[in-house]
C-alpha cells in the first residue's frame, strides 16, 4: 500500500521541491492540511492518470448497464439496438463535423 502522510500547506510551500520528489519518486500520497483540516491530496501524475482511467472505466460500465436496462425495458432486439446506436453515431458525427458520415 502507498504511504499516506499529512503535510501542512505552509510546509508544502517552504519545501515544495523535496515534497514533489517524495511524491514523484517515493510514491507517497501527501494529504495537505490547512488549519488542521485536509484540503487536498498530492500524488504522482502516473497515479493520477490511473485513477482517471479507473473512473472512466467505471462510468462506461455504469452507462452500459443503464443502456442494457433501458433496452430490456423497451424490449429491443440486438438488431434494433444496433440500428439505434448506429443512428446516434451518425447524428453525433454530423453535429461534430457538420457533414454526413460516409
Amino acid at each position: 500500500m502507498t504511504n499516506q502522510a499529512p503535510i501542512t500547506a505552509s510546509d508544502l510551500q517552504r519545501a515544495s521541491g523535496s515534497v514533489l520528489k517524495r511524491v514523484a519518486l517515493g510514491g507517497e500520497h501527501l494529504v495537505i492540511e490547512r488549519a488542521g483540516y485536509p484540503v487536498a491530496v498530492l500524488l504522482s501524475y502516473q497515479e493520477y492518470e490511473a485513477l482517471m482511467r479507473e473512473r472512466a472505466v467505471a462510468a462506461h460500465h455504469a452507462s452500459v448497464i443503464a443502456m442494457n436496462q433501458e433496452a430490456e425495458r423497451q424490449a429491443l432486439t440486438e438488431e434494433q439496438l444496433a440500428e439505434e446506436l448506429a443512428a446516434v453515431k451518425r447524428q453525433v458525427f454530423e453535429e461534430t463535423y457538420g457533414q454526413r458520415a460516409g
